[in-house]
């Protein structure tokens, strides 16, 4: 599997826990208004599946990064097209999980641009969205062949 030799290479597998760990941070700084000081009640009030899918697109975020820096640097083993394609398909979750409120007390994000009914409803299907998010890190990947031989 390419994906397994590309973290074979510790600066990649270092570049993906560091990008991981810098998303959770702009993640956590978003959804609490700047307010950091907020952090251990926001992470002690998630509902715990939503805390899981948080962590997987955490980690898949860093993963589908490392990779995607990884074919940037090899122009040989990815085609532009594919790239371009593939940064947009990785860009499109992590934008959209901008707008979802992680714990039932938070505004989130997305209280500033869009009315409260809609914040409401993606307050309800957060973790529908955050599970869209996963699968799309993971088609990004399939879709780059991380996966294969």
């Amino acid at each position: 599997m390419k994906l397994l030799k590309v973290f074979s290479e510790k600066k990649y597998l270092l570049l993906a826990v560091i990008s991981s760990i810098i998303m959770f941070f702009i993640y956590a700084y978003v959804q609490l208004l700047g307010i950091i000081q907020n952090l251990d009640v926001w992470l002690s009030i998630m509902p715990v599946q939503n805390l899981v899918l948080l962590i997987a697109f955490l980690a898949l975020f860093g993963i589908t990064f490392s990779y995607q820096v990884y074919l940037w640097r090899r122009p040989k083993l990815c085609s532009v097209d594919e790239k371009i394609k593939g940064a947009g398909t990785a860009s499109i979750p992590t934008l959209g999980l901008l707008f979802v409120a992680q714990c039932p007390a938070c505004t989130s994000f997305a209280i500033l641009f869009f009315p409260l009914t809609t914040v409401v409803f993606i307050s309800q299907i957060g973790w529908v969205i955050s599970l869209i998010a996963v699968g799309m890190l993971l088609f990004t990947l399939n879709y780059l062949g991380a996966f294969k031989e």
